[in-house]
């Protein structure tokens, strides 16, 4: 019986010892050599701005612009003047934005009481490639009856668009 008990642990070391070297026989190494790169690119940006209604003998000015700030400086001559801005807002990224927040704000504290400022929205969705336009209108109240003591009002703002 001790006999056998040696026999079948050898058949089985040896059955082991082969299965072992046919494994490494049939074993293969795999390598991986891998590398990633951002290829996404954000470029949201003021591509045009202009005067697109001024009124008659009122002066637009140039309006000033750079692809992250804008600017005018309007000269409105008669109660119910008006000029009116438009600006274009172009995606030229690889990603799609979205209209986080528009904050557009007349200097109410220090500014003249008789001028007065809209603006429209741009899109709020901005897939690449695509351009949206809004607009800024200064107008001087139509009811205002006498030249003011303090006859201008800036405006200060922000439009953000943030990757969706």
């Amino acid at each position: 019986m001790k006999k056998t008990k040696y026999i079948l642990l050898l058949f089985f070391l040896i059955g082991i010892s082969i299965m072992s070297i046919g494994y490494s026989l049939l074993a293969t190494n795999l390598t991986l050599d891998a590398n990633s790169e951002i290829v996404g690119e954000w470029d949201v940006r003021i591509t045009n701005m202009k005067a697109i209604q001024v009124s008659p003998g009122c002066d637009a000015g140039t309006p000033m612009f750079t692809d992250t700030t804008m600017g005018f400086y309007a000269k409105l001559i008669k109660p119910g003047d008006s000029i009116t801005y438009e600006i274009t807002i172009e995606n030229k990224g690889t990603m799609d934005a979205k209209l986080e927040t528009i904050d557009i704000t007349p200097d109410e504290e220090n500014g003249s009481e008789r001028l007065h400022y809209e603006n429209t929205t741009p899109k709020t969705q901005l897939g690449k490639g695509e351009t949206t336009k809004f607009t800024i209108t200064v107008t001087y109240d139509t009811s205002s009856t006498e030249i003011p003591e303090t006859k201008s009002k800036a405006i200060t703002g922000t439009i953000e668009y943030v990757q969706t």
